[in-house]
C-alpha cells in the first residue's frame, strides 16, 4: 500500500511512521507540499510541489500524483486543506484513493474556533467564553464576567500561528490590530474572508495543567482509545515535551467526544485543568503536532490504519496502548534537500523518549 502525505512541511517524522507502517506491504510514502523548502520532503520515497491549496489545480494535481504512482491513501495534514478534500473525497474514493478526513461539517466545524466553541457550550462540555471583537470583551469586563490577562488568537488559526497574551487594555488593543493585519496578510485571509470582521477572538487565559489527547477511533467512527498526554514543556507556544499520564476523567471526556464527532482515525483535543474544572478548548481532526508524544508511547496509529483498511484483524493493544509515564521531548533532525540524493545529516529522529 502506498501512501500520500500533503501539506507535509517538517513532519519528517510521520514519513518515518508511515514508512514503517507500509514496510510489510511493500509499500512507498510519497510527500506533497505547495513549496520546495519543507524538510519532511527530502525524507519520502518521492516528492513533489503542489499547487497553492486554494488552486483549482490542486484536486486535479493529487490526483494525477495518486494514479501515477498507485497510491491508496492520502492523509492531509493542514488544517485549511481538510475542507477542500472532504469536498473531494468521494470522487477519490471512485479511483480507489481513501482520503483520511472526516466530514465536511466535521472539517468547518473544527476549522472555526467560534463554531467549536458553540458545539462545545451546545453538548454541556465545559469551555471559555468567546469573544468576536474589543467592544465584547469590554462589554464583559464591565459586567465583571472577565478580566486581564486575556488571549488573543485567530478564529480560523492552524497551530500556535498568531497567538498574544495582553495584560491591558493598551496590549489588547496593539495585539488585536498586529494581529488583524497578520490575519489580512498570512494563508489565513482565505478562510477568515468569511466573517473578516470576526476573524479574532479573544478568551480569558487559563491557569493551571494543559493536555493534549489524541481521541483515536476506527474507520467507522467507533472509539477505541484516548490517549492523554500532560504538556511539560512549551517554548514559543509550540509544545516541546510531554509526559503520557493515566487519568480516567480525561479518557472519558474523550470518548464523549468521540461519540458525538464519529470521526475517522483521529482527533487532537486541548485541555485545560484547573480547581475550576476541565476546559476544553478545541480540537482538530488530524495528526496533530502532539501525535508523536503518543507514538514514543507506543501507540502507533498508521500501522493500526493501514490493518483497518486492509481489513486486516489485529489486537488493538498491540498498536493503540500506550505506555504509562512515557516522557518525550523534541529535538531537532537535519534534513539534507539534495534531491539527487536525500541524506540525514543528523541520527537524531525528531523526539527522545526518556
Amino acid at each position: 500500500m502506498n501512501v500520500l502525505l500533503t501539506s507535509v512541511g517538517r513532519r519528517n517524522y510521520l514519513v518515518d511512521y508511515f514508512k514503517e507502517a507500509v514496510l510489510p506491504y511493500n509499500g512507498k510514502v510519497y510527500a506533497v507540499n505547495s513549496h520546495s523548502n519543507s524538510p519532511a520532503l527530502y525524507v519520502a520515497d518521492g516528492m513533489d510541489i503542489a499547487p497553492p491549496i486554494i488552486s483549482e489545480d490542486y484536486i486535479p494535481f493529487l490526483k494525477q500524483f495518486c494514479l501515477e504512482r498507485e497510491i491508496q491513501l492520502i492523509v492531509p495534514l493542514l488544517d485549511l486543506e481538510l475542507p477542500v478534500l472532504a469536498r473531494a473525497k468521494e470522487e477519490f474514493l471512485e479511483l480507489g484513493i481513501y482520503v483520511f478526513v472526516s466530514s465536511l461539517e466535521l472539517a468547518l466545524l473544527s476549522n472555526d474556533k467560534f463554531k467549536t466553541y458553540q458545539f462545545l457550550e451546545e453538548f454541556g462540555f465545559q469551555t471559555v467564553p468567546l469573544f468576536l471583537s474589543q467592544g465584547q470583551f469590554y462589554a464583559a469586563k464591565l459586567a465583571g464576567s472577565i478580566d486581564f490577562p486575556v488571549v488573543i488568537k485567530p478564529r480560523w488559526g492552524m497551530g500556535s500561528i498568531g497567538v498574544y497574551v495582553a495584560e491591558n487594555e493598551e496590549e489588547l488593543s496593539f495585539y488585536y490590530n498586529k494581529l488583524r493585519k497578520e490575519v489580512e496578510s498570512s494563508i489565513l485571509r482565505f478562510e477568515s474572508s468569511q466573517d473578516i470582521e470576526g476573524a479574532i477572538l479573544i478568551m480569558e487565559k487559563l491557569s493551571g495543567e494543559e493536555y493534549m489527547l489524541d481521541i483515536i477511533n476506527d474507520l467507522e467512527g467507533n472509539h477505541q482509545t484516548t490517549v492523554v498526554n500532560r504538556k511539560i514543556l512549551r517554548k514559543g507556544g509550540e509544545t516541546e515535551g510531554a509526559e503520557t499520564v493515566d487519568n480516567p476523567q480525561l479518557r472519558i471526556l474523550g470518548r464523549r467526544i468521540a461519540s458525538l464527532t464519529r470521526h475517522s482515525f483521529v482527533i487532537d483535543a486541548d485541555v485545560f485543568v484547573n480547581e475550576g474544572g476541565i476546559f476544553v478548548l478545541e480540537f482538530n481532526p488530524r495528526f496533530s503536532g502532539g501525535y508523536p508524544f503518543s507514538h514514543l508511547s507506543g501507540v502507533h496509529l498508521p500501522k493500526a490504519m493501514i490493518k483497518w483498511l486492509k481489513q486486516e484483524n489485529f489486537d488493538p493493544k498491540e498498536f493503540l496502548s500506550p505506555t504509562i509515564g512515557t516522557v518525550s521531548l523534541k529535538g531537532i533532525s537535519m534534513i539534507s534537500a539534495n534531491k539527487k540524493e536525500t541524506q540525514r545529516l543528523d541520527s537524531i529522529k525528531g523526539q527522545t523518549v526518556l
